[in-house]
């Protein structure tokens, strides 16, 4: 059956709330299916059967966004439907987004196609179907997970399909804090600092101009030039120097000072992935042999998303 895959936000994480852009790309290391069970059904299909309950219930009100089968659905459930994944949960790579993106490529009857000028609808669609899991959603994952491309948020009402351009020497990493975390606290810390003017202003005049800029050279149509591929790799030092002074809490304690020892270095940076606080942390390295002796006994995985040719 078909493979949905985990997304991964490369930049924008807090920043985005603030009126930055954010990069956000389908993950392929992560995937879940659509399988059927012959035996243990319920507890593999976990919440599925209150998941189709939210549904109905919305439907039957006439709030749902889309027309879901809900006949369809629940006749699958009782065959023994479950979906098999390997993403990890708590760890901001959308566990939730790629199961509600299957739900609707399967059951809904007004399916949108996956086209730009459709994204802002279908990411209101995945909004309010994701909220069941989260209470609130705004409905960026399980958009990745389906459209199956990299998309840039450019703001609360434009999202674009990106491409990237020609392998460069610099290579991203994900490195597995083995933490699962919550987000929602994690996000109400930001948003209760970030009230305070001095400190919003100042995320707006440092962090967010590195942000937009790191996206910016990633998502043109042409090759990095070789003297800015040094500049990708400068952008996400600064955002890694602002993030261990201003974003202190959400740097797991076990990675503080391999977090501290990367800004002296020109091997490797590190700066948050998602929500922090556990999960992923995000690298680029020049040189990933060198990197992993120097990580020696962390679990990093290479990711590799530029063009081939």
């Amino acid at each position: 059956m078909k493979k949905y895959f985990s997304k991964l936000l490369l930049f924008g994480e807090y920043t985005v709330i603030k009126g930055s852009q954010a990069l956000a790309i389908p993950l392929h290391l992560f995937y879940g299916t659509w399988k059927y069970a012959k035996k243990d059904t319920e507890s593999l299909q976990m919440n599925l059967p209150h998941f189709v309950d939210y549904l109905e219930k919305l439907q039957n009100a006439n709030e749902l966004l889309c027309k879901i089968n809900i006949a369809d659905f629940r006749e699958k459930l009782g065959k023994g439907l479950f979906f098999e994944s390997n993403i990890p949960t708590g760890y901001g790579v959308g566990s939730s987004g790629a199961l509600c993106a299957a739900v609707y490529d399967v059951f809904c009857e007004n399916k949108l196609e996956k086209i730009e000028t459709n994204f802002l609808q279908l990411k209101k669609i995945f909004a309010q179907i994701e909220s069941f899991f989260h209470g609130a959603s705004s409905g960026a994952d399980p958009l990745v997970c389906f459209v199956e491309k990299p998309l840039l948020f450019v703001s609360n009402s434009k999202i674009r399909e990106v491409d990237f351009p020609k392998k460069n020497k610099y290579q991203f990493f994900l490195l597995d804090t083995k933490i699962s975390r919550k987000t929602e606290p994690l996000v109400n810390l930001f948003l209760e600092r970030y009230e305070d003017e001095y400190q919003e202003l100042e995320l707006k005049n440092k962090l967010i101009p590195y942000v937009d800029e790191a996206i910016d050279l990633l998502v043109t149509n042409i090759p990095i030039p070789p003297d800015n591929e040094d500049a990708l790799f400068q952008l996400t030092h600064m955002i890694s120097h602002f993030e261990f002074w201003r974003f202190h809490e959400m740097i797991p304690v076990h990675f503080r000072t391999v977090w501290v020892e990367s800004l002296a270095m020109e091997i490797f940076k590190l700066k948050l992935c998602g929500a922090g606080g556990g999960g992923f942390l995000l690298g680029v390295t020049s040189d990933f042999e060198k990197t992993q002796e120097t990580l020696n006994g962390c679990s990093l995985y290479l990711l590799d998303f530029y063009k081939k040719n």
